[in-house]
C-alpha cells in the first residue's frame, strides 16, 4: 500500500465547469487517477486516495456502531453521506458537485491544506476564519 506525503498549501481557482486541478505536488502521488471527495469536520472538503478511503472504513467508520449513540450516526452521516468518488482527468482536475460547492461555501478560489494523508480542499474565506480561530485557540492555551 502506499505512503502519501500531503504537505503544504496551495491556492487554486475552479473554472466554470467547477473543476479544480489538484496541486501538482499531491497530483504525482496519486497513481490511479481515482478519489473520493466528502464533508470534513471543519467546513472543508476531504479529499482521500482509494486506498486510503478504504482504511477509514476498515478502521474508523466499521469502528462506529450506529445502534449505540447518536454521535456515531452522525460521524457515519457526515462522511459516508458526503461522499463521491472523482475521477480525475487529464489535466489533474477533479470535478466538485454542487452540494460539495456549498457545503464548504465554496466560491471561485480555493486553498488546498496537505494532511498527510489525505488532503483538503476549502473556500478561502473559511480556511482564513479557520486560520484567525486557530490563532486565537493557541494563544488561550487550547
Amino acid at each position: 500500500m502506499p505512503e502519501y506525503d500531503f504537505l503544504g498549501q496551495h491556492s487554486h481557482t475552479l473554472d466554470s465547469k467547477n473543476r479544480v486541478a489538484i496541486p501538482a505536488k499531491f497530483r504525482s502521488q496519486l497513481d490511479d487517477g481515482k478519489v473520493i471527495v466528502t464533508k470534513g469536520f471543519d467546513g472543508c472538503l476531504v479529499v482521500y486516495p482509494l486506498d486510503e478511503w478504504q482504511k477509514l472504513r476498515e478502521e474508523k467508520i466499521s469502528a462506529l456502531d450506529p445502534m449505540e449513540s447518536r454521535a456515531a450516526r452522525d460521524k457515519m452521516r457526515k462522511i459516508l453521506s458526503g461522499a463521491a468518488h472523482c475521477d480525475i482527468d487529464k489535466q489533474g482536475r477533479i470535478g466538485l458537485g454542487v452540494a460539495h460547492l456549498t457545503w464548504a461555501e465554496i466560491g471561485k478560489e480555493v486553498v488546498f491544506t496537505g494532511m498527510g494523508s489525505c488532503f483538503e480542499v476549502w473556500s478561502v474565506k473559511q480556511w482564513e476564519q479557520y486560520e484567525e480561530d486557530s490563532k486565537e485557540r493557541e494563544r488561550a492555551g487550547q
